[in-house]
């Protein structure tokens, strides 16, 4: 039988935990593009990611990252009848041949994992990275929008990258949780047209904001914050789209 790669074994692990890529990534801080990209060969995750993929859906990383070998459940059943018609000597040869290979498995095992942790390691140091600025900050709370003395370095591993977007943003505040929270990464496409439901950063005569466009008004996700209404005489100006986000 062929082996089945760790995103086959992801995306059949996700499923049995009765998961959507999105249930999955707001789970363990990722973006469905990110998962996506992950079930689909294209990126492995982090090390860091892999524990909390770990921790979400109750397998191993060990065991999604490099499988284990599946035993048929009447092997065991087999092995007890035949051994239970043997005399007793034959029984003792048994159970010392047993003893034996449970002693070599353990070895096994740990050699096992040995090997497997410095794999990963190398394979954590291959991962590549994109480094940027993100321009200013968008404000998700009090419309505060940080002119260029405030721009921010950032680092972001080359499979948390979107494949079109003109310019980053870092949020502040917490108006739009649980979509998205302070200093979530934002990678922005510019453009002055945006969709109802669309989240995006907005110029308005009160500030600059991170919100999702809704007919007439600016929504804030967290409903501890008020939406955005405006007056006819007030401006708001769509700047650009949040195609995906990064949270560290």
């Amino acid at each position: 039988m062929d082996k089945i790669t760790f995103a086959e074994r992801l995306k059949e692990a996700r499923k049995n935990a009765k998961l959507t890529q999105q249930g999955l990534a707001d789970i363990i801080g990722r973006t469905k593009s990110a998962v996506s990209r992950w079930e689909s060969g294209e990126n492995t995750p982090q090390l860091f990611d892999l524990v909390k993929i770990e921790s979400a859906l109750g397998v191993p990383g060990q065991v999604l990252m490099y499988g284990t070998e599946v035993i048929e459940p009447n092997i065991l059943s087999k092995i007890t009848s035949t051994s239970s018609k043997l005399e007793s000597q034959r029984q003792k040869k048994v159970l010392n041949f047993a003893t034996d290979q449970l002693e070599q498995q353990k070895i096994e095992e740990n050699n096992y994992n040995s090997d497997n942790i410095i794999a990963l390691q190398e394979v954590q140091e291959e991962i590549e990275y994109y480094s940027g600025t993100a321009r200013g900050l968008f404000s998700a709370g009090s419309g505060e929008w940080q002119d260029d003395d405030a721009d921010i370095e950032v680092t972001i591993p080359m499979s948390e990258i979107p494949e079109d977007f003109d310019e980053l943003g870092t949020v502040i505040g917490d108006s739009m949780r649980p979509k998205l929270q302070n200093g979530d990464i934002l990678f922005i496409k510019m453009t002055h047209q945006i969709e109802i439901g669309e989240i995006g950063v907005f110029r308005t005569s009160r500030g600059n904001f991170v919100k999702k466009l809704r007919e007439g008004y600016l929504e804030s996700l967290n409903p501890d914050y008020d939406d955005i209404c405006f007056d006819e005489d007030e401006e708001c100006e769509a700047l650009g789209v949040v195609v995906d986000y990064y949270r560290k």
